[in-house]
């Protein structure tokens, strides 16, 4: 019963490891915040289940980020790395006519008014894992998912567990444990 956690825990910190592999080690430096972030959202995608679609069978993953994300040069180094089911990650820019097209859509404080009223039209089940780098407004946006937050030094996360059933999409229980809040 213990050994599921403290598994779940190593794959997470095993796919960051591999993940920031490239960097030059050097012990005395810490690990950028907005690497760390974009690991955490390389393993959401490895511990979330999506709507089952003809679409989503045989695609990339799609991660969609905002023109001015202070997470844009992290996520962008995740480009064409294989994530769940050996399928690879691509970036792109969000559009807000076309944000059913990603699987991941990453916001950003000062993300546009007209992303998030695209977000709100997307019809239920629509699959789009909406992460949040710090607070969006307006504050409780029911439209985020799972939101990242810097803590005494680390990043922890948060779950919105009806924002994820209202998407259609499952989170593991595995990863419900390890967020700091899930309501």
């Amino acid at each position: 019963m213990h050994a599921a956690p403290h598994l779940l825990h190593t794959l997470l910190w095993s796919g960051l490891w591999l993940l920031l592999g490239a960097l030059p080690a050097q012990a005395a430096e810490p690990v950028d915040e907005a690497d760390l972030k974009a690991a955490y959202v390389f393993n959401f995608i490895q511990f979330i289940e999506w709507p089952e679609n003809d679409s989503l069978a045989s695609a990339d993953w799609t991660v969609c980020i905002l023109p001015f994300s202070p997470l844009k040069r992290a996520l962008t180094a995740l480009q064409g790395r294989p994530a769940r089911k050996g399928r690879p990650i691509q970036v792109r820019l969000a559009e807000p006519a076309a944000l059913d097209d990603c699987q991941v859509l990453v916001l950003h404080p000062g993300t546009p008014e007209a992303v998030l009223r695209a977000l709100r039209t997307l019809p239920p089940q629509h699959g789009v894992l909406t992460v949040a780098d710090g607070a969006v407004a307006p504050p409780g946006n029911a439209d985020v998912m799972i939101s990242l937050a810097p803590q005494d030094g680390r990043v922890v996360f948060a779950i919105n567990t009806d924002a994820t059933a209202r998407g259609g999409l499952t989170v593991s229980s595995r990863l419900l444990r390890l967020a700091r809040a899930a309501r």
